[in-house]
């Protein structure tokens, strides 16, 4: 049985800890109380060992069923009040690593057993827990693909559906176990492997050089922070970029989890994509890959137009997941400044909410503002705009085209958003031109048949340059 220990140099911080453990004893928390002393700490009913102790360490063991992985001991420390400065963690021997160099040998032996025995005209699409790659396979079933969807996580407030669903066991030797089974029952059998914000099925990455041994392609669809790097965006654009207000803190950019996630899958990768054409200042060599469209039924969410020309307000939604990102006091200042001069708007703003609910919402308004300090336009606009709902956003001279400009989209910056949307309000008239071009433009822009042909031409594509 493993073991954890928590050093501290506080009397009041121990006496914290333990008046905590014995409080939540039997409820849940997965650590039971045995027993504390300044002198000999014991593992009491179970003929175990006795441990030597120096003042004021606390020994706690781990139940049965359950292990303290990061995040809890993270909620233990914020709990008892701990002091970074102040806590030493005594790590467990390192399982994980060991099982998988233990099971090296038999991958390989089944590497090149198992070469052929594949799917034909087949991709696995690997993700968090989202709608957009549940989306791509589903349009892709269309093009005569096997196409299947693996998430990696569970209870996402936004989206709960896809093929597989993979949920790494938290005791390290049976994570290697289970990686390993389920690699070889489902991921080795399908011929290009679609990674989406570079993520991979295996805690390591172990399963990379076997897949490229095995003539799997693997395309890498980067999508957002994981790849971007924040001192080189605040220097590109100093007066206005995402970074300037993250809503991570800059953690997702630094952190050395994602930042090997990425390093590995460019590594070992055999064609990148991004979601944006501005991601392109961070990975040079990938392909600009549009979003496709909502794969739901328009008359389904559509507002009918008598409904919306009755009410007497102009309703305004802003979808996001990242106020800082977007930018949203900004947004609401703007919006504020307008109310008090008495145009009779109502501001909703979603946050945190179902994919399902997101819709619904962009459905019932009279225009949709989002991503006015990126430099272009993303997944929620694409989606007001299929709505018949004017999108507000921003889009970088560099990467404006003629047909943008002739679209349904306001283009606008954060700094003159409230000139804009007055002018509209003004002139609804030429709101209601830009409602008018919305759905069908959008359905130009990001046409479902000819973004499903390129994506399956791009993977024909690397089948034959094998």
């Amino acid at each position: 049985m493993f073991i954890e220990r928590i050093k501290s140099e506080a009397d009041h911080e121990v006496r914290n800890l333990v008046a905590f453990l014995r409080k939540t004893e039997g409820q849940g928390f997965p650590y039971r109380l045995l027993s504390v002393s300044q002198k000999i700490i014991t593992r009491l009913p179970d003929k175990m060992h006795k441990f030597a102790s120096r003042t004021c360490r606390v020994l706690l063991v781990k139940t049965p069923t359950v292990w303290m992985g990061r995040m809890q001991f993270q909620f233990a420390r914020a709990k008892f009040k701990l002091r970074d400065s102040v806590i030493r963690l005594q790590r467990r021997p390192e399982t994980y690593e060991t099982a998988i160099r233990l099971l090296t040998p038999l991958n390989h032996f089944l590497a090149i057993l198992l070469r052929h025995v594949k799917h034909r005209n087949s991709v696995l699409h690997i993700s968090y827990m989202v709608h957009i790659p549940y989306d791509t396979t589903r349009l892709l079933r269309r093009f005569g693909m096997r196409a299947d969807y693996l998430a990696l996580e569970n209870g996402s407030p936004v989206w709960d559906k896809s093929d597989y669903l993979f949920l790494p066991n938290p005791i390290p030797f049976r994570k290697a176990l289970q990686e390993f089974l389920f690699f070889w029952k489902v991921v080795a059998k399908y011929e290009f492997i679609h990674c989406h914000f570079g993520r991979r099925l295996t805690q390591s990455g172990w399963e990379f050089p076997l897949l490229k041994r095995m003539n799997r392609k693997i395309v890498v669809h980067f999508r957002g922070c994981e790849i971007r790097n924040r001192e080189l965006n605040m220097t590109l654009r100093p007066e206005c970029n995402i970074c300037q207000e993250c809503d991570y803190k800059g953690g997702i950019c630094k952190d050395p989890v994602r930042a090997d996630w990425c390093q590995l899958a460019r590594k070992y990768g055999d064609l990148f994509l991004v979601t944006t054409p501005d991601m392109k200042n961070f990975v040079p060599e990938g392909i600009y890959f549009p979003f496709f469209l909502p794969q739901v039924q328009y008359e389904d969410y559509a507002l009918a137009e008598n409904k919306r020309a009755a009410r007497e307000i102009i309703k305004i939604v802003h979808v996001t997941g990242h106020p800082g990102i977007e930018g949203t006091k900004q947004i609401q200042m703007a919006i504020q400044h307008l109310q008090a001069k008495g145009y009779p708007i109502v501001f909703s703003p979603l946050h945190g909410i179902s994919h399902e609910m997101a819709l619904r919402g962009m459905a019932d308004a009279d225009l949709t503002i989002g991503k006015l300090k990126m430099g272009y336009y993303a997944n929620a606009q694409i989606e007001s705009m299929f709505l018949g709902v004017p999108a507000v956003t921003y889009v970088r001279p560099e990467y404006m085209t003629e047909e943008l400009r002739n679209s349904g989209f306001i283009f606008t910056t954060l700094q003159d958003l409230a000139n804009t949307l007055e002018h509209y309000l003004q002139h609804p008239e030429e709101l209601e031109r830009k409602r008018k071009l919305a759905r069908s433009s959008i359905l130009r822009l990001h046409d479902d048949e000819k973004l499903g042909r390129q994506l399956t031409q791009m993977y024909d594509g690397l089948k034959k340059g094998s």
